[in-house]
């Protein structure tokens, strides 16, 4: 049985007490019933995790292969541009895609939130996982010296958009829709079969997953954090060179 089975047991018994006599103390509360519950948490083997990582070598695989055409010239290069945009920026699939095919300009992506640079350019996320006061972050993606660069991609994926206005979504379907995170991932399983890789094993989170396994070759744990905003204090004053020279070394690992 497994450690959350156990603690739904305990609680059918604790509901059962409460029943019978209201003023019983919660035994989750027992400091030995706690005890027991963490030990055999620990002690309990992690199930495997489905999804793997979009190593860099797959991502240029994935990349090469819209590249050669899947799903219409403006499709594919904004699906490149969403692919290499995610992977170097550390992005969650929520943070790159709506909710759904309703945009919300103050909660989801727009034109506005790219800031375009000599070197790099930058998005400013409203809202993020680890943004706990919905402050808004901005992330630095640096230019890359391969085929593969993310800033070239977008500059590119930006010029099929000249009319687009400021309070647009930035990354919309060939039909105008905004990319919903369902319509993202129908198309990378698409791209993964396409490609001859498992779709059941791919996801918007193997990106992050593979970024951050690409960059922790090289890159300092400090910088690591930052990168992927695991910490608070990634919001505070982010090193961007630090930053920047850590997506350079990404690009060209092996």
């Amino acid at each position: 049985m497994q450690p959350s089975s156990i603690k739904i047991t305990v609680a059918g018994i604790q509901f059962h007490l409460r029943c019978l006599d209201p003023s019983v103390t919660s035994i989750l509360e027992n400091p030995s019933i706690r005890l027991l519950l963490n030990g055999l948490k620990k002690e309990s083997p992690r199930g495997n995790d489905k999804c793997l990582p979009f190593t860099l070598p797959l991502v240029n695989t994935i990349i090469s292969r819209l590249r050669e055409g899947c799903f219409g010239p403006y499709t594919d290069q904004m699906l490149e541009t969403v692919i290499l945009t995610a992977f170097f920026g550390f992005l969650r699939g929520g943070e790159i895609s709506s909710r759904t095919c309703f945009f919300d300009p103050n909660h989801d992506l727009t034109i506005s939130d790219v800031s375009i640079n000599d070197h790099h350019f930058t998005l400013f996320l409203k809202h993020s996982k680890s943004d706990r006061n919905s402050e808004g972050v901005v992330v630095y993606i640096s230019e890359s010296n391969t085929v593969f660069c993310p800033l070239s991609s977008m500059l590119t994926y930006l010029r099929s958009r000249p009319r687009a206005g400021p309070q647009e979504p930035l990354f919309v379907t060939q039909e105008g829709k905004p990319m919903s995170r369902a319509w993202f991932a129908s198309h990378l399983r698409l791209l993964c079969q396409f490609c001859g890789l498992p779709p059941d094993r791919y996801t918007a989170h193997s990106l992050r997953i593979g970024a951050a396994t690409t960059a922790a070759a090289s890159a300092p744990v400090s910088t690591l954090k930052a990168m992927g905003r695991w910490t608070s204090t990634a919001y505070e004053r982010p090193d961007v060179r630090a930053i920047v020279d850590a997506q350079k070394a990404m690009s060209s690992a092996p």
